[in-house]
């Protein structure tokens, strides 16, 4: 029974493209601070993470040191694209070629350490990205998303923005990615909802009666709720819980833009979404061995 935990750092500039905002100064508030609270969650649950970097925030000095004091402490660094584009899926070969290639380079040069793992932005893998992620090396992806419910969720808070005349930056994808296998499996590079022959391994975000086993989830939920989560989830061999790390963040302790606070849980106190998590992880340790993500990748390949 394995567990790992997971988290996205995506930059602001990817909250202010979901909600229609102004994204044209593109400052990493999330990084530096994120890893850093995210490597405090870790050293209280004694366990190991993987971190999925945007490769263009390592220019920002604090974000490389933080993720690279976070490499020392035996983490996992993992790619999560150069610049973090909603659209991934749609782009032509040679684009997400290099989204990917110059992700996992970025990494490289920065942190001295080649990734194996991937993740698509807004979980979205089309038929194109996979072979790349394949060619780029990766031995695992975790992009899948297996819930209906957040799809539905994900597309009335798209039409809802629409209707306000706002346009979000995020993307629907293929109905049938929200079908896939819910636990690991091969996929088909081409229909990567399906299970097939890929040279590299799926490790899909967990749900639990339909809902996603993600921080959003957990925050809103509380520590009360999200333990309850956590014992749905226990009789799985395989949990796989994805953050964000802004799901440790705030508007009001870290000078985050007041605009987002059109995104529910930024108006909660951080260290109040901090004990959700940290209930849920606790709960899911009781019969779950906490792996990163590139170990359970090794293991049930």
């Amino acid at each position: 029974m394995l567990l790992s935990v997971s988290i996205d750092l995506d930059p602001i500039w990817c909250y202010q493209r979901i909600y229609g905002l102004d994204y044209s100064a593109r400052a990493d508030l999330v990084t530096a601070t994120a890893t850093q609270r995210c490597c405090e969650l870790f050293d209280t649950l004694n366990i190991k993470g993987t971190f999925f970097v945007v490769g263009e925030t390592l220019k920002n000095p604090a974000a490389k040191k933080a993720l690279a004091d976070a490499k020392a402490a035996g983490h996992e660094i993992a790619n999560h694209t150069y610049s973090h584009p909603y659209d991934l899926s749609r782009l032509h070969q040679d684009k997400i070629t290099a989204e990917v290639n110059q992700g996992r380079d970025a990494i490289e040069q920065a942190l001295g350490c080649k990734p194996v793992g991937f993740r698509a932005p807004g979980y979205l893998l089309g038929s194109r990205v996979i072979p790349a992620v394949v060619a780029s090396g990766a031995s695992y992806d975790s992009s899948v998303l297996p819930s209906p419910i957040y799809q539905g969720v994900k597309a009335l808070a798209m039409g809802a923005m629409a209707l306000s005349g706002r346009v979000s930056g995020a993307r629907l994808g293929n109905p049938r990615e929200s079908l896939a296998p819910s636990v690991p499996y091969r996929p088909d590079p081409l229909r990567p909802f399906k299970k097939g022959s890929a040279e590299l391994i799926e490790l899909p975000i967990s749900v639990a009666i339909g809902i996603p086993l993600i921080g959003a989830t957990l925050t809103l939920a509380g520590p009360t709720y999200a333990g309850w989560l956590a014992t749905l989830a226990q009789k799985k061999g395989f949990v796989c819980l994805e953050l964000h790390g802004i799901d440790l963040m705030d508007i009001n302790s870290d000078d985050l833009p007041k605009t987002l606070a059109i995104q529910r849980d930024l108006s909660m106190p951080w260290q109040r979404k901090f004990e959700a998590i940290l209930t849920f992880v606790e709960r899911a340790l009781r019969t779950h061995r906490a792996v990163t993500l590139k170990q359970a990748a090794e293991i049930l390949a």
